[in-house]
């Protein structure tokens, strides 16, 4: 009887490590700036294309639609100028894509599940999402923005990567040796990242 429990409580711990998230960030597959002309956007790495480069829809990979529409710009209608989500841009993430370049990398979790990071760099730094498909929906994991304003400005970004069922952002100190990170952790229950800031040490 005691063999049978260790070999059922062994069974469970394998299955339960099994199970885990196990998070692979991807090459870009996408690069998004603004282009030449006014109220247009040179668009990278896109498998289809409907439309022009003022307004369109960009589909990237198998199943990320990216709406656009340059003019709301003019009318200064920001939040309804660009969207990443479904082929329908009423199921989509609204993604401010008009001001330095936005990289697309796919994230896998080796179930099925994908995930997008949207990368985009500007003179002021970087914002980083997470977005993807959840029950159907399509949503804003989080935006790294939303932690930075707990980071001293003099951080900048230096790196990300995902390591197990955690995405990574390294940030470090302007001309310093001094490191902090954002650290996105998924939780299974929640279906949701929650996030930790790590520090620096001080002394």
């Amino acid at each position: 009887m005691k063999n049978f429990l260790a070999t059922v409580c062994l069974l469970l711990i394998l299955s339960a490590q099994a199970s885990a998230m196990n998070l692979t960030l991807h090459k870009p597959i996408g690069t998004i700036t603004l282009g030449k002309e006014p109220f247009t956007l040179n668009i990278e790495g896109y498998r289809q294309l409907d439309g022009d480069f003022s307004k369109g829809v960009a589909v990237f990979g198998e199943d990320l639609y990216f709406h656009f529409d340059c003019r709301k710009l003019s009318e200064e209608n920001f939040d309804a100028a660009s969207f990443f989500g479904s082929s329908d841009s009423s199921n989509a993430v609204p993604v401010y894509v008009f001001e330095g370049r936005t990289q697309i990398y796919p994230i896998s979790d080796g179930d099925g599940r994908n995930f997008y990071l949207l990368a985009t760099e500007t003179g002021g730094g970087s914002s980083l999402k997470v977005i993807g498909d959840r029950g159907g929906s399509w949503v804003k994991y989080f935006d790294t923005l939303d932690m930075r304003k707990q980071i001293p400005y003099e951080f900048y970004l230096e790196d990300f990567s995902a390591d197990g069922d955690t995405i990574i952002f390294l940030y470090k100190q302007w001309q310093k040796e001094s490191y902090c990170q954002l650290r996105y952790k998924w939780d299974e229950a929640a279906q949701w990242f929650g996030v930790e800031i790590i520090s620096p040490a001080t002394n």
